[in-house]
Protein backbone atom coordinates (compact mmCIF):
# COMPACT_ATOMS: atom_id res chain seq x y z
CA UNK A 1 0.00 0.00 0.00
CA UNK A 2 1.51 3.53 -0.59
CA UNK A 3 0.08 4.96 2.79
CA UNK A 4 2.52 3.45 5.38
CA UNK A 5 4.03 4.61 8.65
CA UNK A 6 6.92 5.79 6.86
CA UNK A 7 4.98 7.75 4.48
CA UNK A 8 3.31 11.03 5.61
CA UNK A 9 0.00 11.70 4.81
CA UNK A 10 0.58 14.91 2.84
CA UNK A 11 3.12 13.47 0.78
CA UNK A 12 0.97 11.15 -0.01
CA UNK A 13 -1.47 13.29 -1.15
CA UNK A 14 0.46 15.22 -3.53
CA UNK A 15 1.67 11.89 -5.01
CA UNK A 16 -1.96 10.53 -5.77
CA UNK A 17 -2.44 14.11 -7.07
CA UNK A 18 0.30 14.12 -9.28
CA UNK A 19 -0.40 10.38 -10.45
CA UNK A 20 -4.27 11.83 -11.41
CA UNK A 21 -3.27 15.20 -13.26
CA UNK A 22 -0.47 13.53 -15.06
CA UNK A 23 -2.44 10.58 -15.96
CA UNK A 24 -5.30 13.47 -17.68
CA UNK A 25 -2.70 15.20 -19.18
CA UNK A 26 0.04 13.08 -20.22
CA UNK A 27 -1.33 12.46 -23.76
CA UNK A 28 1.11 9.26 -24.91
CA UNK A 29 0.69 8.41 -20.98
CA UNK A 30 -3.10 8.79 -21.54
CA UNK A 31 -3.46 6.76 -24.53
CA UNK A 32 -1.48 3.39 -23.04
CA UNK A 33 -3.23 3.81 -20.08
CA UNK A 34 -6.50 3.48 -21.45
CA UNK A 35 -5.64 -0.01 -23.49
CA UNK A 36 -5.56 -1.21 -19.32
CA UNK A 37 -9.13 0.17 -18.37
CA UNK A 38 -7.61 3.38 -17.03
CA UNK A 39 -9.84 5.56 -18.68
CA UNK A 40 -12.15 8.89 -18.09
CA UNK A 41 -13.86 6.69 -16.12
CA UNK A 42 -11.66 5.41 -13.80
CA UNK A 43 -10.23 8.46 -13.43
CA UNK A 44 -12.82 10.23 -12.47
CA UNK A 45 -13.41 7.58 -9.47
CA UNK A 46 -9.98 8.06 -8.44
CA UNK A 47 -10.67 11.95 -8.10
CA UNK A 48 -13.53 11.43 -5.90
CA UNK A 49 -11.78 8.99 -3.53
CA UNK A 50 -8.98 11.38 -3.74
CA UNK A 51 -11.52 14.40 -2.39
CA UNK A 52 -13.73 12.50 -0.38
CA UNK A 53 -10.26 11.32 1.62
CA UNK A 54 -8.59 15.15 1.25
CA UNK A 55 -11.63 16.62 2.46
CA UNK A 56 -11.98 13.96 5.56
CA UNK A 57 -8.18 14.70 6.44
CA UNK A 58 -8.71 18.56 6.23
CA UNK A 59 -11.82 17.89 8.78
CA UNK A 60 -9.93 15.82 11.40
CA UNK A 61 -6.61 18.20 11.63
CA UNK A 62 -9.43 20.79 12.22
CA UNK A 63 -11.24 18.73 15.05
CA UNK A 64 -7.68 17.53 16.16
CA UNK A 65 -6.73 21.56 16.40
CA UNK A 66 -9.95 22.17 18.77
CA UNK A 67 -9.40 19.21 20.76
CA UNK A 68 -5.65 20.73 21.39
CA UNK A 69 -6.75 23.84 22.34
CA UNK A 70 -9.72 22.84 24.30
CA UNK A 71 -7.16 20.63 26.62
CA UNK A 72 -5.13 23.70 27.29
CA UNK A 73 -7.68 25.39 28.25
CA UNK A 74 -9.48 22.57 30.84
CA UNK A 75 -5.72 21.54 32.23
CA UNK A 76 -4.91 25.26 33.07
CA UNK A 77 -8.35 25.48 34.63
CA UNK A 78 -7.52 22.35 36.57
CA UNK A 79 -4.08 22.58 37.50
CA UNK A 80 -5.39 26.25 39.24
CA UNK A 81 -8.17 24.84 41.36
CA UNK A 82 -5.96 21.34 42.30
CA UNK A 83 -3.70 24.25 43.56
CA UNK A 84 -5.60 25.55 45.89
CA UNK A 85 -7.47 22.61 46.69
CA UNK A 86 -4.60 21.21 47.93
CA UNK A 87 -3.29 23.98 50.53
CA UNK A 88 -6.55 23.74 51.37
CA UNK A 89 -6.73 20.39 52.47
CA UNK A 90 -3.13 20.44 53.51
CA UNK A 91 -3.94 22.77 55.89
CA UNK A 92 -6.99 21.42 57.35
CA UNK A 93 -5.15 17.80 57.80
CA UNK A 94 -3.07 19.69 59.96
CA UNK A 95 -5.87 21.44 61.95
CA UNK A 96 -7.98 18.01 62.26
CA UNK A 97 -5.04 15.64 62.72
CA UNK A 98 -6.60 14.77 65.94
CA UNK A 99 -10.09 15.12 65.05
CA UNK A 100 -10.98 11.77 62.39
CA UNK A 101 -15.31 13.20 62.00
CA UNK A 102 -14.02 16.34 60.93
CA UNK A 103 -11.60 14.65 58.64
CA UNK A 104 -14.51 12.47 57.35
CA UNK A 105 -16.81 15.42 57.18
CA UNK A 106 -14.69 16.95 54.74
CA UNK A 107 -13.68 13.90 52.92
CA UNK A 108 -10.11 13.91 54.31
CA UNK A 109 -9.29 10.42 54.64
CA UNK A 110 -6.93 8.63 52.02
CA UNK A 111 -4.48 10.04 49.52
CA UNK A 112 -5.53 13.06 47.20
CA UNK A 113 -7.72 12.65 44.19
CA UNK A 114 -5.75 11.64 40.96
CA UNK A 115 -8.28 10.58 38.76
CA UNK A 116 -10.51 13.86 37.44
CA UNK A 117 -13.83 12.66 38.33
CA UNK A 118 -12.65 11.57 42.23
CA UNK A 119 -11.23 15.18 41.94
CA UNK A 120 -13.93 16.53 41.38
CA UNK A 121 -16.19 14.78 43.81
CA UNK A 122 -13.37 15.74 46.33
CA UNK A 123 -13.98 19.38 46.02
CA UNK A 124 -17.00 19.32 45.94
CA UNK A 125 -17.89 17.40 48.92
CA UNK A 126 -14.96 19.75 51.11
CA UNK A 127 -16.50 22.97 50.28
CA UNK A 128 -20.28 22.09 49.81
CA UNK A 129 -19.35 20.82 54.17
CA UNK A 130 -17.96 24.13 54.66
CA UNK A 131 -20.74 25.81 53.23
CA UNK A 132 -23.84 23.60 54.92
CA UNK A 133 -22.57 22.38 58.15
CA UNK A 134 -22.15 25.44 60.44
CA UNK A 135 -19.88 23.50 63.03
CA UNK A 136 -17.56 22.79 59.90
CA UNK A 137 -18.17 27.06 59.36
CA UNK A 138 -16.67 27.69 63.09
CA UNK A 139 -13.58 25.14 62.85
CA UNK A 140 -12.21 26.60 59.37
CA UNK A 141 -12.64 30.28 60.24
CA UNK A 142 -8.76 29.16 62.01
CA UNK A 143 -6.98 28.71 58.98
CA UNK A 144 -9.54 31.25 57.07
CA UNK A 145 -11.35 29.09 54.56
CA UNK A 146 -14.80 30.54 54.75
CA UNK A 147 -17.98 29.71 53.46
CA UNK A 148 -17.28 32.75 50.86
CA UNK A 149 -13.81 30.97 49.81
CA UNK A 150 -15.75 27.77 49.45
CA UNK A 151 -18.51 29.48 47.63
CA UNK A 152 -15.68 31.11 45.03
CA UNK A 153 -14.14 27.73 44.67
CA UNK A 154 -17.48 25.45 44.02
CA UNK A 155 -18.11 28.55 41.05
CA UNK A 156 -14.59 27.57 39.89
CA UNK A 157 -15.40 23.88 39.75
CA UNK A 158 -18.75 24.66 37.84
CA UNK A 159 -17.16 26.11 35.37
CA UNK A 160 -14.18 23.54 35.36
CA UNK A 161 -16.79 20.54 34.79
CA UNK A 162 -17.98 22.69 31.67
CA UNK A 163 -14.80 22.62 30.08
CA UNK A 164 -14.58 19.25 30.85
CA UNK A 165 -17.90 18.38 28.97
CA UNK A 166 -16.44 20.74 26.34
CA UNK A 167 -13.20 18.97 26.13
CA UNK A 168 -14.83 15.45 26.36
CA UNK A 169 -17.52 16.72 23.04
CA UNK A 170 -14.19 17.92 20.93
CA UNK A 171 -12.68 14.66 21.60
CA UNK A 172 -14.95 12.76 20.99
CA UNK A 173 -15.15 14.62 17.37
CA UNK A 174 -11.99 13.98 16.70
CA UNK A 175 -12.18 10.28 17.29
CA UNK A 176 -15.27 10.22 14.82
CA UNK A 177 -13.23 11.96 12.17
CA UNK A 178 -10.27 10.19 13.01
CA UNK A 179 -12.16 6.80 11.61
CA UNK A 180 -13.48 8.58 8.65
CA UNK A 181 -10.40 9.46 7.45
CA UNK A 182 -8.82 6.28 7.98
CA UNK A 183 -11.35 4.91 6.16
CA UNK A 184 -10.94 7.10 3.30
CA UNK A 185 -7.45 6.97 2.95
CA UNK A 186 -7.30 3.41 3.44
CA UNK A 187 -9.89 2.98 0.22
CA UNK A 188 -7.88 5.71 -1.28
CA UNK A 189 -4.35 3.83 -1.03
CA UNK A 190 -6.14 0.95 -2.45
CA UNK A 191 -6.88 2.26 -5.52
CA UNK A 192 -3.58 4.06 -6.48
CA UNK A 193 -2.27 0.51 -5.77
CA UNK A 194 -4.23 -1.06 -8.75
CA UNK A 195 -4.06 2.08 -10.41
CA UNK A 196 0.39 1.47 -10.17
CA UNK A 197 -0.37 -1.90 -11.13
CA UNK A 198 -2.22 -1.24 -13.94
CA UNK A 199 0.23 1.51 -14.89
CA UNK A 200 3.48 -0.63 -14.66
CA UNK A 201 1.74 -3.06 -16.85
CA UNK A 202 0.60 -0.50 -19.21
CA UNK A 203 4.08 1.63 -19.45
CA UNK A 204 6.28 -1.38 -18.70
CA UNK A 205 8.66 -0.67 -22.11
CA UNK A 206 8.87 2.66 -20.98
CA UNK A 207 9.77 3.07 -17.21
CA UNK A 208 10.54 6.84 -17.34
CA UNK A 209 7.01 7.59 -18.02
CA UNK A 210 5.97 5.84 -15.01
CA UNK A 211 7.94 8.41 -12.88
CA UNK A 212 5.52 11.08 -14.34
CA UNK A 213 3.06 9.81 -12.17
CA UNK A 214 4.93 9.39 -9.17
CA UNK A 215 5.64 5.45 -9.09
CA UNK A 216 9.46 5.14 -8.62
CA UNK A 217 11.21 2.98 -11.00
CA UNK A 218 14.53 1.31 -9.56
CA UNK A 219 17.56 1.60 -11.95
Amino acid sequence: MWLSPSRSESKFFERVRIALTNAESHSEIKAALIEYGVNETFIAEGWQMFNRAKEAWERNKMEVSETKLASNVYHKAYNELEMKFKRHRHLSLILFRKDPDMQILLGLKGRFPVVYNKFFDSVKLYYTSIITIPEVQNKMAVIKITPEVASSQLSELDHLLTLRADFDKEKGESQDTTVSKNTALHELSEWMDNFDILAEIALYDNPQRLEVLGVLVKS
